[in-house]
């Protein structure tokens, strides 16, 4: 339900694939509502080092080109790509890039697009009827997931693409696990879910070559400054290909 703001997933298969993915890199490494969203110029199979591209002229010698694909455009096709300069040490899981696993204090965000939320994010029973067609009827529906609190959607720009923007929260504890807590779907049977508690989930729903794409930032209470900047300067760099 939308409230006041107080605080400072690809079809089943890939989704369980991108969960390996981040547990590995775990492994390895793991307001109120009337206020602006910060100002912006906002499934794939598991490709994390396939993903990887050399750095363009462009970018700093601690980033690199990556190319990521909006989940749920290779189910139902067409696939929209978008380029993204991810600094050194994140890794590109295809829809999806993070830093740190993307689990407390990590940080990542994904590209999707929105299908139809759940009813019941535990037990994964979808809303019925399905959402409607357009980008208000996504963050509506946002709005209403259960056990969530969620600013009030805000129209504003983002990668140079007219946006709706609202924040997500994850409270401190749920009724089942992150992992089985699902957001919402970009395509019948491919699921994004909450990775951890005390999250910040920030949204942007925008229309891209004709398809409704989400853009969730995720990032966590004990999440650093140097983490967030990063975040943010990733987002800023995002350019979708929409070439005919």
């Amino acid at each position: 339900m939308w409230t006041a703001w107080t605080n400072e997933p690809m079809n089943s298969t890939h989704r369980i694939a991108f969960a390996a993915a981040v547990m590995v890199v775990a492994v390895a490494a793991c307001s109120p509502a009337a206020v602006a969203p910060p100002s912006l110029a906002s499934r794939s199979p598991v490709a994390s080092q396939s993903a990887r591209v050399p750095s363009s002229g462009d970018s700093s010698p601690s980033q690199r080109a990556a190319s990521m694909t909006v989940g749920g455009t290779d189910v139902t096709g067409p696939i929209l790509h978008a380029t993204v300069k991810l600094p050194t040490g994140w890794a590109n899981l295809g829809s999806a890039a993070d830093v740190n696993g993307g689990e407390p204090p990590g940080v990542g965000f994904f590209l999707s697009l929105v299908d139809n939320t759940f009813k019941d994010p535990c037990t994964h029973v979808q809303r019925s009827p399905k959402i409607g067609s357009t980008v208000a009827d996504a963050a509506a529906a946002i709005g209403e997931i259960p056990d969530t609190t969620v600013t009030k959607p805000l129209q504003t720009t983002f990668v140079g693409h007219p946006a709706t923007y609202l924040e997500l929260r994850i409270p401190a504890s749920l009724p089942c696990a992150p992992d089985q807590f699902y957001l919402w779907q970009d395509s019948p049977g491919g699921d994004w879910w909450a990775l951890g508690l005390n999250a910040t989930i920030r949204v942007w729903i925008l229309e891209v070559g004709g398809l409704r794409v989400a853009i969730a930032a995720r990032s966590y209470a004990g999440s650093s400054a140097e983490l967030k900047t990063e975040l943010q300067q990733t987002l800023d760099s995002i350019v979708f290909d929409v070439s005919p």
